[in-house]
């Protein structure tokens, strides 16, 4: 298939369990007119073979086996090869609407917006939560803030011309595993490029499936990944945005509370200067993980941790 309307580049590490639900979700596409892109990153599962089965049956999914490099390089890998007029990412343990494509690609060409971004289910096993993904504006401004404090940054919901990515040079930053993405996005509304939303969850994140993503980790490691991102995030902001820094720190604490990563004393010396922060300011979707973090900071990490505790029972209870 030459030139497809959207390339949908899926990345893949031993996602056997989960990704025969996602590509079939991508064949019953309302829309026809696409390739999809599956790159096995080095699966030591049952996934390459599952993605050589389908390509077999249907011309319109490539596979590429390369060997492990994570999900940064990943990305970029099937941008590479990408020959849709547009592309979208989707993730080997989630999965989408039949008319993903359609919308997103209707909206693109009605408004001639260089990205379409659509609303998204979470998926936990027990209900689906529904995300707005609307900006609050379209200028750069405001766009950067959405994105920084409001929004979410995957690019699963997000559809952008092709084109855009040779026009500003901008690329996945292959030495991270975490926060590429929105680190991707900010650099791409930072260049000004066009903005549509299309009012529709498309997409369905699973955020049970796999416990083992960096993105659901709560270790060191995660936190590590973090803070390399948090670093190269600072390089990129301008100075009036600086203040997302502290915020993307907070972030960073409510992991440490979870994963349990520090002492009380190493806890302390890492992020007592958050203190600083006001609680006006915390960005946090949840009341409960705000006053977790904000407890942590300004009265007890001891205290934090059995609140977090009190939690997590509760969630696990279904209360």
């Amino acid at each position: 298939m030459s030139n497809p309307r959207i390339s949908v580049i899926v990345a893949i590490y031993n996602a056997e369990k989960t990704l025969q639900r996602l590509l079939d979700s991508l064949k019953a596409q309302t829309m026809q007119d696409f390739e999809v892109l599956l790159i096995d990153d080095g699966s030591t599962d049952s996934s390459g073979s599952i993605c050589d089965g389908i390509a077999a049956s249907d011309s319109r999914f490539k596979v590429f086996h390369k060997p492990n490099e994570g999900i940064g390089a990943t990305r970029q890998f099937g941008i590479e090869h990408a020959e849709g007029v547009y592309t979208i990412h989707a993730d080997s343990d989630d999965w989408v609407e039949p008319d993903y494509l359609e919308l997103l690609y209707d909206k693109a060409v009605a408004t001639g917006a260089d990205m379409v971004m659509c609303d998204f289910l979470y998926e936990n096993g027990k209900k689906a939560v529904y995300r707005k993904q609307e900006p609050k504006g379209f200028d750069k401004d405001t766009l950067l803030y959405d994105l920084l404090c409001r929004l979410t940054n995957g690019p699963c919901d997000k559809l952008l011309k092709r084109s855009v990515y040779m026009d500003y040079g901008i690329h996945f930053n292959q030495d991270l595993n975490d926060g590429e993405d929105q680190l991707f996005n900010l650099q791409l509304v930072m260049k000004g490029v066009s903005v549509a939303y299309v009012p529709k969850a498309l997409y369905h994140y699973d955020i049970i499936s796999n416990p083992e993503s960096a993105a659901r980790s709560g270790s060191l490691k995660r936190i590590q990944h973090e803070e390399k991102f948090i670093e190269e995030l600072r390089k990129l902001l301008p100075e009036n945005l600086g203040y997302a820094i502290d915020i993307k720190n907070l972030n960073v604490v409510y992991i440490a509370i979870r994963s349990k990563a520090f002492t009380a004393k190493e806890f302390r010396e890492r992020y007592s200067f958050l203190s600083r922060v006001k609680w006006k300011d915390y960005r946090k979707t949840s009341f409960s993980i705000n006053l977790i973090t904000w407890v942590s900071l300004n009265v007890s990490y001891r205290l934090a941790r059995f609140l977090y505790g009190i939690k997590k029972t509760k969630g696990r209870l279904g209360l």
